[in-house]
C-alpha cells in the first residue's frame, strides 16, 4: 500500500508513546502493523508457504507465492514412492480424482509460470489446467477423503487422504470452509495423537486461513494434542511444522482467548533454544503474536522466561529470526515499567539495539529498534 510521505509520518507519529508522559501507557500502533511492517518483512510468516517437488527446487522455479493475508503450506513431493503401491482396484476408483488433485497442485509452480509467461500457448495451458483442478476440487470427493480419514485398519489410505486434505485446504478461503464443513477438523484432532505430521499440517492450514477457523481448531481441543508431540524424540521435520502450526494457532486479529494459547508458552521457551532458524522464525513470531497485547499477556510471556534469550537473538545473523525476535522485544516494553525493565536490564539488550540502529541496512530493522528504544525511553529515569 502506497502512502504519501505526510501520510507516513502522521501514521509513525500515532505509533509512539509521549515521552513527557509516561502515565499514558504505552500505545500500540496497529496501523504500522497492518500498513507499514507488512510491506517491509523479507520473509513475512503471513504467506502460502509450498514445499516444491525436488524437480522445481532442481530447476529454480518459484517456491513460494507470498500473500499478507494467510499462512498456509501446501504438501508436495512422493517421498519414497511406496504410497502408491499396492491400492489394487481402489487406485483409478475414487483415487483418479486424487491422482489429478495431486498431479495439479505438485505441478503449481510451473502452472503459475506459465500464467505469467508471454507465451500465449503456456498461458492456455495454464489456465486450462487450472481450470481442470477447480473441477476436481468441486467434483464432490471431499466427504469420501473425509471418510477415509477414520480408516485406522488401513494407515497408508488415511495418510493419502489427510495428504489430499491438507493441500485442499491450503487453497482459497472456499477450499478450507469446505474442508472444515465436512467434518475433517475434529478428525484432523484426534490424528494429532499419531506421529504423523499429516494432521499438523493440515489444521496448520485451516488455522492460517482467518481468526474464524484459527477459533474453531483451538476450541476443538487441538493445542494440548499438539504440543504432546513436541518432546525431545520429535523428529525435525516434526518441529518445524508443529512450530508453523502453533504460530498459525496464536495469530491474528481479533486475537484468539488467552487460555487457548497460553500453554504454548512453556513450549516456545524451549524452541527458542532452537539452532534451526525455521524453528526458531516461527516460535518468535507465535511470541511476537502473544506479546501483543494487554500487560497481563506480556506478564505471562515474561514469566516463562523468555527474556534473555530474545535479546541474545537482536544478534542473529538471520533477518527472519532477527526480525520476530525484535518485534517481541518491542512488544515486552511496552508494558509498565517493571516489564520494561525486565529487557532494558538485561546488560547486552540496549547495545544490540543501538548496533540494529547503526549497521543494519534494512529500514525495516531499523523501524523496529526506534519504535523499541521510543517506548523505553517513556519509561522511568533510570531507563531513560
Amino acid at each position: 500500500m502506497s502512502l504519501r510521505p505526510s501520510e507516513r509520518m502522521g501514521i509513525r507519529q500515532k505509533g509512539y508513546k509521549a515521552s513527557v508522559d509516561v502515565g499514558e501507557g504505552r500505545r500500540r500502533r496497529e496501523d504500522i502493523t497492518v500498513i507499514l511492517r507488512k510491506a517491509d518483512r523479507d520473509r513475512t510468516l503471513k504467506e502460502k508457504r509450498r514445499r516444491p517437488t525436488a524437480s522445481a527446487v532442481a530447476e529454480g522455479l518459484p517456491q513460494a507465492a507470498h500473500s499478507s493475508a494467510i499462512e498456509k503450506k501446501v504438501r508436495f513431493g512422493w517421498g519414497s514412492g511406496a504410497s502408491v503401491r499396492g491400492w489394487g482396484p481402489f487406485r483409478w476408483g475414487i483415487f483418479s480424482w486424487f491422482f489429478l488433485i495431486i498431479f495439479a497442485l505438485e505441478s503449481l509452480p510451473m502452472m503459475v509460470q506459465g500464467l505469467y509467461s508471454d507465451d500465449s500457448s503456456m498461458q492456455l495451458e495454464s489456465t486450462t489446467q487450472f481450470r481442470k483442478l477447480l473441477s476436481v476440487i468441486r467434483s464432490g470427493v471431499l466427504p469420501r477423503f473425509v471418510e477415509f480419514l477414520t480408516r485406522e485398519e488401513y494407515p497408508q489410505l488415511q495418510f493419502e487422504a489427510a495428504w489430499a486434505l491438507t493441500n485442499i485446504a491450503s487453497g482459497t478461503a472456499a477450499n478450507t470452509m469446505a474442508v472444515i464443513e465436512h467434518g475433517a477438523v475434529p478428525i484432523f484432532v484426534k490424528l494429532l495423537s499419531s506421529p504423523r505430521e499429516d494432521a499438523v499440517w493440515a489444521l496448520g492450514n485451516v488455522a492460517g486461513d482467518s481468526t474464524k477457523c484459527r477459533n474453531l481448531v483451538l476450541m476443538h481441543g487441538a493445542m494440548l494434542p499438539l504440543l504432546q508431540q513436541l518432546d525431545e524424540h520429535a523428529k525435525l521435520s516434526m518441529l518445524r511444522n508443529s512450530a508453523w502450526t502453533l504460530s498459525n494457532f496464536c495469530r491474528g486479529k481479533p486475537q484468539p482467548d488467552f487460555k487457548h494459547v497460553e500453554p504454548v508458552l512453556p513450549v516456545l521457551r524451549q524452541l527458542i533454544l532452537s539452532q534451526d532458524e525455521e524453528i526458531l522464525t516461527d516460535s518468535c513470531w507465535a511470541l511476537s503474536y502473544l506479546s501483543d497485547g494487554s500487560n497481563d499477556n506480556i506478564q505471562a510471556v515474561i514469566e516463562t522466561g523468555v527474556c534473555d534469550q530474545l535479546v541474545e537473538l537482536l544478534s542473529h545473523p538471520s533477518p527472519v529470526v532477527l526480525i520476530p525476535a525484535l518485534r517481541t522485544v518491542g512488544n515486552i516494553v511496552t508494558g509498565d515499567d517493571a516489564q520494561t525493565q525486565c529487557i532494558v536490564g538485561h546488560p547486552q539488550a540496549l547495545p544490540c539495539l543501538f548496533n540494529l540502529l547503526t549497521t543494519t541496512q534494512k529500514k525495516s530493522i531499523k523501524r523496529e529498534a526506534c519504535w523499541t528504544i521510543s517506548n523505553i525511553t517513556a519509561g522511568t529515569k533510570e531507563q531513560i
